[in-house]
């Protein structure tokens, strides 16, 4: 898929969610994401549909997110990093605004991967270490096929 196909991916993940429609949502990610939650709710980090289905329907019990609004979306290697800001209910009743920045792992066309970061310059850390990984992960695979090619 191209970057243009994976920032596509993430803009429909991000109607459903502001739809709260959580069927297509959870559609779009792989069946083993691996999701890391915001600052709405504390949760460990999340594997799987179900354990995603069950975070996302508690958060709309709780009443907790009012809104979420995209400000951009950024195609960084197989990541798309989307700054934001989460409109949240306090306990008070009163209403804060807290800025974000998600870092979206895109693999097959679907979200494998999802974290939330309190600064832009985090956010490219991830999505950056995941380029080197992925570039070690490579490179490794040509050491050992070069390896059993020269045995």
């Amino acid at each position: 898929m191209s970057r243009a196909d994976d920032v596509g991916v993430v803009r429909m993940l991000w109607a459903a969610a502001r739809e709260n429609d959580v069927d297509t949502l959870v559609s779009l990610t792989a069946h083993d994401v691996e999701w890391r939650p915001t600052a709405v709710a504390a949760a460990p980090g999340l594997h799987g549909h179900d354990a995603l289905r069950d975070y996302l329907d508690g958060l709309r019990a709780a009443g907790r997110l009012i809104d979420a609004h995209p400000y951009s979306f950024e195609a960084v290697g197989d990541c798309v990093i989307v700054s934001g800001a989460l409109r949240l209910r306090r306990e008070d009743g009163g209403v804060e605004a807290i800025q974000r920045w998600w870092v979206y792992r895109v693999a097959g066309g679907k979200i494998a991967a999802a974290g939330s970061h309190d600064s832009r310059a985090n956010a490219m850390r991830d999505a950056r270490a995941g380029q080197a990984s992925d570039h070690e992960a490579s490179g490794r695979q040509r050491r050992t096929a070069t390896k059993t090619r020269s045995q």
